[in-house]
């Protein structure tokens, strides 16, 4: 790979969306190694309020401890209430169309938005805004 880029120039902050953190905790060695790839270049990997959520929620008791512990080296993406208006403008907006957006992919779209963050996702139908980059991740074929 290239040389290492130092941080602040060409660093991106990646919002990892529930199917990237869980793909990760499961032993997915292709997500893993593309994550610490682009933690190894200078890149940020980052987290919201619903994706932490959503990932205890699912989290069986054995795995509480690694979960956490993964959770807590990622930088916290607050979503603000800039990030919650635009959340519900995307809703509303995508529901004029006929397009459902749920309530926690509008919130991770939102804050990512407001952080200038790539929202990293298995699950590209889920961010369809215009506004809001979406990386998928690699995937073993």
């Amino acid at each position: 790979m290239g040389a290492e880029r130092p941080r602040g120039i060409g660093v991106t902050t990646y919002l990892l969306d529930t199917t990237v953190l869980v793909a990760h905790l499961r032993g997915e060695r292709e997500v893993t190694d593309h994550l610490l790839e682009l933690v190894r270049t200078g890149h940020v990997l980052a987290t919201s309020a619903v994706n932490v959520a959503e990932i205890h929620r699912g989290a069986l008791p054995s795995e509480r401890r690694a979960t956490t512990a993964f959770l807590d080296r990622l930088i916290f993406l607050s979503t603000t209430v800039e990030a919650a208006r635009r959340s519900g403008v995307y809703q509303r907006d995508f529901a004029a169309r006929g397009v459902t957006i749920h309530t926690p992919d509008a919130l991770i779209a939102g804050t990512a938005r407001v952080h200038g963050a790539v929202v990293m996702t298995d699950n590209r139908k889920d961010f369809p805004m215009r506004d809001v980059k979406v990386r998928i991740p690699p995937r073993a074929i």
